[in-house]
């Protein structure tokens, strides 16, 4: 019997709860109701797939409804589109290699372009999987050790009213400074209701031997961190597990909150890669040792001419610009909606995009991936065009694509999903 993929009913969340274990290698919850539950809160406003072998789930997806951010015009607010995020993806080890991830990968695309969401997103386990899809990289972050007595800055950092509050006074009044900061952020993505729940709950389970959550609030930003004390030692390691200002600055002044606290040797966070103001601001940035490097936020665009029409743009031009569809497409079998040549002419003053014409010459030639980078601002066009992702048509198509596309500010994503 052929193995099918079809949305779950409602009775249905334990079981597929029990099948996303497995590919994640985290089988027999400690509680099962209470990761039932998890999963009902997350999936609330979302869709979920198996994929069923004869009655039994080999396979599993999901897409919840988000919103991205998208690079501003000069002194605007990030535009926001709407999002499928895409998560809990996985094959069973047992039926590898029989087309289920792509089928799997078609239901959800196949439902976004249906919701009119013009962009998927989603956070990879596997780097390789993804790019085939028309997947690519919008953020990348480095996890970082800062040590705090060699922290000084060379710059200030502002003034702020930052005070500590409990879990339920955070929860709510954390979402509303983190919305209104997303929107000043490109490709960092919305949170949901249920994301804010999970992320509030604070399990002992999850905290690896380190403390609750301390919750550092202003008006502008807000830190929340866990503290993680060495052996044999009163000096602690703080743990940032979420910061968030509505400006630099803000960010700043919080970062000083965080370097200052007593008895605390080093503060370990995800930092912006290719443009982290902080490393800037600090007297010795040798006091930053990189942990890791990782890709953090993929994007695919699934509608060009709406995706591209509510970026903001930064300087005027005109591009003509040829898509090749992705590899494995949308995995459904139809065509890739991304694919074709399109006319994208736009400006500080707002954009226009639309199917390319005959008489409109190529000025650019790339992959849906590359388009999906472009668009969050990930990379500029002249990095995609030396690592071989963008081909040049017409000289210096390049260039222009460097100005019209550049996001202004660093993208970084700091929603996980």
């Amino acid at each position: 019997m052929a193995v099918t993929v079809r949305p779950i009913e409602t009775d249905e969340v334990a079981a597929w709860v029990t099948s996303v274990s497995v590919p994640f290698l985290r089988p027999g919850p400690d509680d099962e109701a209470d990761s039932e539950d998890r999963w009902r809160r997350a999936l609330a406003g979302g869709t979920a797939w198996a994929a069923v072998d004869e009655g039994r789930f080999v396979g599993n997806c999901a897409i919840f409804p988000l919103e991205l951010s998208l690079p501003a015009a000069p002194d605007a607010a990030c535009p926001t589109v709407p999002m499928a995020g895409v998560t809990a993806v996985g094959v069973h080890p047992t039926h590898r290699r029989r087309g289920i991830l792509r089928s799997l990968m078609g239901a959800m695309l196949e439902a976004a372009v249906a919701n009119g969401q013009p962009v998927a997103g989603l956070y990879a386990s596997e780097a390789v999987i993804y790019g085939r899809f028309g997947f690519g990289t919008a953020t990348w972050g480095t996890k970082a050790a800062l040590v705090t007595s060699r922290s000084a800055f060379a710059v200030p950092a502002p003034s702020l009213d930052i005070r500590l509050v409990g879990a339920d006074e955070a929860a709510k009044l954390v979402p509303p400074v983190f919305d209104r900061a997303r929107r000043n952020q490109p490709a960092e993505v919305s949170r949901t209701e249920g994301m804010w729940a999970e992320r509030f709950l604070d399990r002992p389970a999850e905290r690896h031997g380190r403390s609750g959550q301390f919750y550092a609030l202003a008006e502008t930003g807000y830190a929340i961190y866990r503290s993680d004390r060495r052996p044999d030692s009163d000096t602690a390691v703080l743990q940032v597990e979420d910061l968030c200002g509505e400006t630099p600055e803000d960010e700043a002044a919080l970062w000083r909150y965080l370097l200052d606290i007593d008895l605390v040797d080093e503060v370990v966070w995800w930092l912006r890669v290719g443009g982290e103001p902080l490393l800037h601001r600090l007297a010795d940035p040798r006091c930053v040792r990189a942990q890791t490097v990782e890709d953090l936020l993929w994007v695919r665009v699934l509608d060009v001419p709406a995706a591209f029409t509510a970026r903001g743009y930064r300087a005027s031009g005109r591009l003509v610009v040829e898509v090749d569809p992705a590899p494995a497409g949308t995995g459904s079998g139809t065509a890739d909606p991304a694919a074709g040549r399109w006319v994208v002419e736009a400006g500080p003053d707002g954009a226009f995009c639309r199917a390319a014409r005959a008489g409109d010459t190529t000025d650019l030639r790339l992959g849906v991936a590359a388009l999906g980078t472009l668009l969050a601002g990930g990379a500029a066009a002249s990095v995609l065009a030396a690592a071989g992702r963008v081909r040049e048509e017409r000289a210096g198509a390049v260039a222009v694509a460097d100005a019209l596309f550049n996001p202004g500010r660093v993208t970084f994503c700091t929603t996980d999903f």
